[in-house]
């Protein structure tokens, strides 16, 4: 805020200027201003934009808005402060739009830094980045003081005053109401609330024409900097093998940046290279500095009179020179570049030369053209630097040729020993890092050599027990015999697949019987261990077949005559029942007693059709458990599985509508259309197949209880004949695109299909039992259905697997291989015989 004593003298002297301009006009200047159109922001904004976004120069913008910003907003004083460190400072301003800076305009502008924490306005504006008024106890406010924000920056002050009574002349005599204004309207006396309003508008504007317009003059600075490095750096790039041309360029380039009457190139043996206008002594001055600067050069700037510092350097410059700068050229002290090239005496940063300059007349050093020659300065000692080193890098060429030839005839025969073992085989150093990995043991982990070696073990070969490692390095370093340890490692390749590995550690050591690392062999037993996986497993399920055998022999026996008994039971109570009916529709005294005994009955026949219904559970389960243990023999025959998989979907149509399910198909193209519909021809019993299909409906829908998405998938895939590595899948097609044919060797044709819901998911921990035997998870069942479904399947050499997350439903997917095209042609007509419907209409394809 300002001070007391200075706003009063302020509005005093305005008071006299009104007074002197005639109080009998005071009654008609209000009239007058009341007349006056209100202050419109829209149009202001838009008039500054059109008047001032062409301007590109930030001086020539400073110093006009002010003057414009008086005329439209009926202000006498307009004055813009800028923030230069911790103080506001005044830049430009008008005065009843006089050009220049007017007496008056000097009497009313704060032209010494007003403080950031000063309570003058225009302080108390900056700091609360909001309007700031005077005199600020009244509600008629003559000067208002508005922050200038842009992009949420405060970037200076716009002071607008308004002083005298009204009836003043407004300043150019225009109105803002329009931009044009109009001669003849009058001056306010203070601002209103919707005026100050309308400012902090004008001032938003303006902020952002300052800011935009200074940003817009430094980056053509930058361009032409930037342009002016770029040019210079080409050349001395294209001069690097002539060492004159090269000085010549550094030369021409230095008077480009900077006004230098002198300038030139002074370069250390063996180079050598002195300048006519510098003294032997003067040079040694300038380069035993340039030494004492080490691997971070100053520039040396010596302006006349001098300090007792640079009177030695004086002495010895040209009587006539007025400003002399010295820049160091430096040579990289990077010794991971030098490499071993040269010695530790080479390594350290070394002066190459120095780019020295004058001028007679005195000459102000700007901050851009010192960065710029510093630049310079950078790119001439990389050049000269790559000079010196063209010599030790033509003789190092030929003694690094040597040694190259010498390491690769000895990496010939390792290579040639180590690709005729036929066990994988690795070497490790002492700190677990692998030197050594042959050719068998890229096979069998699927890592290239170039990817393992020099890995931690561990990432490329998941240790089941990482302190045998351990034991063999300490057995060893140690005084005792070396071990060596064998066990059997079950992991997992690059790709995923497991591993079941026999493997031999045993200690590496050298000629002299020192430990210099361990010896790693292992042989792939995976194939034999899935042999006793299956093995063991086909035991365990032959023992439950058996046992599940027997049960249900036993107890599917009582079970029909207990069916059998309850049916009978059934019909003499019908029986009775119609008979009682009969003679309680008679009347009399009989029919009144037979009315307790009929309802007595009926009572009867609702227990028995409950136990019927038991019974018939029970005897699916028997049913179950039977399929369970003895499959019956598969009848094969060319099956369309889409045709099928849509009967299955069309028979649970009513279930899914009841449990609220949306089905949707994603189909290929080529299983739909003839005649490529052959293509989805598997060989497979349509009974049992159904059967699958079923159990993973029923499965979805029950995992489904408040309704969801069940989303069905085909697809042809095409896998390696081998069976190992991954899967490639056919591209689907989508039915705005032109019609594929994706025709590749049956052989390694399998037809693959998903079933998605978007249920309740299956627990991370689940996922390896749920095809188990009787492990279930529901309140009914036994847990049979996806261990039925998974022996059907693989007994058609097919494969089934599930992905699932919890709480995001879970995918099955069986797949099967295609049957042969001979058989595929018997059954072209088979799918005109079944309907593919969906809940919305014909499958959907992609």
């Amino acid at each position: 805020m300002r001070t007391a004593e200075h706003d009063s003298g302020i509005f005093a002297s305005r008071s006299a200027t009104g007074e002197e301009a005639g109080e009998t006009a005071g009654e008609e200047g209000k009239g007058a201003a009341s007349a006056l159109a209100p202050l419109s922001a829209p149009i202001l904004v838009t008039t500054i934009l059109d008047e001032f976004s062409a301007i590109s120069d930030y001086r020539v913008l400073q110093d006009s808005l002010p003057r414009r910003l008086a005329s439209l907003l009926r202000s006498r004083y307009v004055l813009l402060y800028k923030r230069i460190g911790e103080t506001l400072q005044f830049v430009s301003g008008t005065f009843d739009d006089r050009p220049g800076w007017s007496t008056s305009l000097l009497a009313v502008a704060q032209i010494n830094p007003i403080d950031l924490n000063s309570e003058r306005p225009e302080a108390r504006a900056w700091r609360l980045r909001c309007v700031a008024t005077a005199p600020a106890d009244k509600n008629e406010p003559q000067l208002v003081a508005v922050p200038l924000i842009y992009r949420q920056r405060a970037t200076g002050v716009l002071v607008a005053i308004r002083g005298g009574h009204e009836g003043q002349p407004a300043a150019g005599g225009q109105s803002a109401g329009s931009p044009d204004g109009a001669i003849g309207s009058r001056l306010p006396a203070y601002w209103s609330e919707e005026e100050i309003h309308v400012l902090e508008a004008v001032a938003g504007v303006s902020a952002m024409l300052l800011e935009n317009t200074l940003l817009l003059e430094r980056d053509r600075e930058r361009i032409h900097e930037l342009s002016l490095l770029n040019s210079i750096g080409s050349q001395i790039n294209s001069a690097v093998h002539d060492l004159e041309r090269l000085c010549t360029i550094i030369m021409q380039r230095s008077r480009e940046i900077a006004p230098l009457d002198l300038c030139d190139v002074l370069l250390s043996p063996p180079m050598g290279r002195q300048a006519p206008w510098i003294s032997p002594a003067l040079s040694e001055a300038l380069f035993r500095y340039a030494r004492e600067q080490g691997g971070h050069p100053t520039p040396l700037l010596i302006e006349r009179p001098g300090s007792p510092r640079t009177a030695d350097y004086l002495s010895h410059l040209p009587g006539g020179l007025n400003t002399f700068i010295a820049l160091p050229l430096i040579s990289g002290g990077d010794p991971g570049r030098r490499g071993r090239l040269c010695g530790p005496e080479e390594r350290e940063p070394r002066v190459l030369g120095l780019l020295v300059g004058g001028t007679y007349r005195p000459w102000k050093v700007r901050h851009v053209e010192l960065m710029m020659l510093q630049v310079l300065a950078s790119q001439a000692s990389a050049a000269l630097e790559n000079i010196h080193l063209m010599t030790e890098v033509i003789e190092a060429r030929n003694e690094a040729r040597k040694l190259l030839r010498q390491v690769l005839d000895d990496q010939r025969l390792k290579e040639l020993i180590l690709e005729s073992i036929p066990s994988g085989l690795m070497t490790i150093d002492l700190s677990g890092q692998i030197t050594t990995f042959n050719r068998a043991a890229s096979l069998i982990l699927g890592y290239h050599p170039y990817e393992a070696l020099g890995q931690p073990v561990h990432k490329i070969l998941p240790l089941k027990n990482p302190q045998v490692l351990r034991e063999v390095l300490q057995s060893g370093l140690g005084h005792r015999s070396p071990a060596t340890y064998h066990e059997t490692l079950i992991t997992h390749d690059r790709q995923g697949q497991d591993l079941v590995l026999d493997m031999t550690w045993q200690p590496l050591c050298n000629d002299r019987g020192r430990q210099i690392g361990t010896l790693l062999t292992f042989s792939d037993v995976t194939s034999m261990h899935r042999l006793q996986e299956e093995k063991r497993r086909l035991d365990e399920l032959a023992s439950l077949g058996k046992m599940a055998a027997s049960v249900a022999h036993e107890v599917r026996n009582p079970l029909a005559s207990i069916k059998i008994t309850m049916q009978m039971l059934m019909d003499d109570l019908e029986k009775l029942v119609q008979r009682e009916a009969a003679e309680g529709s008679q009347g009399g005294d009989r029919g009144g007693q037979a009315q307790p005994r009929l309802e007595e009955h009926r009572g009867a026949q609702e227990s028995i059709a409950v136990v019927l219904k038991e019974v018939e559970r029970l005897d699916n389960i028997v049913r179950e458990l039977l399929l369970f243990a003895k499959p019956r023999q598969l009848h094969r025959v060319p099956c369309d599985l889409i045709t099928l998989n849509e009967h299955v979907l069309q028979t649970l149509q009513p279930c899914l509508n009841e449990a609220g399910i949306v089905v949707h198909r994603v189909y290929q193209r080529d299983l739909l259309e003839q005649p490529q519909r052959r293509l989805a021809v598997v060989l497979a019993d349509m009974e049992q197949m159904e059967q699958v299909l079923f159990n993973l409906y029923t499965n979805a829908i029950q995992a489904m209880p408040e309704g969801g998405i069940l989303t069905v998938s085909a697809q042809i895939v095409l896998r390696p004949r081998s069976g190992a590595g991954a899967s490639y899948v056919l591209p689907r097609v989508r039915v705005a695109e032109s019609e594929s044919s994706y025709l590749v060797s049956e052989e390694q044709q399998w037809l693959e299909l998903s079933i998605s819901d978007t249920g309740i998911g299956i627990p991370p921990e689940q996922l390896d039992l749920i095809f188990q035997p009787f492990f279930t998870t529901k309140a009914h069942g036994i847990g049979l259905g996806l261990a039925i479904t998974q022996r059907l399947i693989e007994s058609h050499q097919g494969h089934i697997s599930v992905e699932s997350r919890l709480g995001y439903g879970a995918t099955f997917t069986i797949r099967l291989p295609l049957a042969p095209a001979d058989n595929g042609a018997e059954i072209e007509n088979e799918g005109e015989s079944r309907t593919t419907e969906s809940t919305s209409g014909r499958p959907q394809t992609s």
